[in-house]
């Protein structure tokens, strides 16, 4: 379970540390437990990226106290939003196309805090979450993807992105829309017709990963529109390779 002496000694000096810093024996078993398992994810090298099903094998016990142990160590230390859009954005990264549909993604998100903080975002947009499948599989349709996505950049890029949107003057102007990006993928959404839903997959990467712009042929209505949804990305890709 340790590569080295040195992970080893530094975990069981911080376990008897902490183990009776509040006076021996106060502790319960569930919060041994608990202190145990945080402490392997500190100490332990690679720990904290194993499986629930391989940490539980390790410790011989089973994957779904492994899962409820580590959901509740996840709530106890949750950071405030900024972190977890960046955990998010890159859980976000893994979410895989559906070989059936690609206008649609499943993305699996295990700890407990990001799958409500996802959640969150969606609900307060779309009302239906479909967990239906696995409840730490979300899947989604394009455009919450896309929406999705746009949330967990970070501040400086979500701006950035409502500028360059801003001065696009190919979608319709909507004061009853409360964000310049809604307004925009609504417009987006309308002029690419049946494509819509792939296309907002691949512009949801595109801002995921600021790796990639989209090249798409016009559709017949606000055909600026499609197109400048690669130009409204496209400043991801710059900066990255910039």
């Amino acid at each position: 379970m340790f590569e080295t002496e040195s992970e080893a000694g530094n975990f069981a000096k911080a376990f008897v540390e902490q183990y009776i810093a509040v006076g021996f024996g106060a502790l319960t078993k569930r919060e041994i437990d608990l202190l145990v398992l945080k402490l392997l994810h500190k100490h332990a090298k690679d720990f904290s990226h194993l499986t629930d099903f391989d940490v539980a094998r390790k410790l011989r016990t089973t994957k779904r106290k492994i899962r409820s142990l580590r959901d509740e160590l996840s709530f106890r230390e949750a950071g405030e939003d900024v972190e977890l859009s960046k955990q998010l954005r890159e859980v976000l990264k893994h979410a895989e196309v559906l070989k059936s549909d690609n206008s649609m993604v499943m993305v699996q998100v295990d700890d407990a805090v990001l799958r409500g903080y996802a959640e969150r975002i969606l609900r307060s947009q779309f009302a239906i979450v479909d967990t239906s499948f696995n409840s730490a599989i979300l899947r989604l349709s394009g455009e919450k993807f896309l929406r999705l996505a746009f949330e967990v950049l970070d501040e400086n890029e979500r701006e950035e992105a409502k500028k360059t949107i801003g001065g696009l003057q190919s979608y319709p102007s909507d004061k009853t829309h409360n964000s310049e990006f809604k307004i925009f993928i609504d417009a987006f959404i309308k002029g690419a017709g049946d494509k819509a839903g792939k296309l907002c997959v691949s512009g949801a990467f595109a801002l995921l990963t600021g790796g990639a712009t989209l090249v798409v042929e016009g559709a017949e209505y606000a055909k600026g529109t499609v197109k400048g949804l690669g130009e409204a990305l496209g400043f991801l890709r710059k900066k990255h390779s910039g």
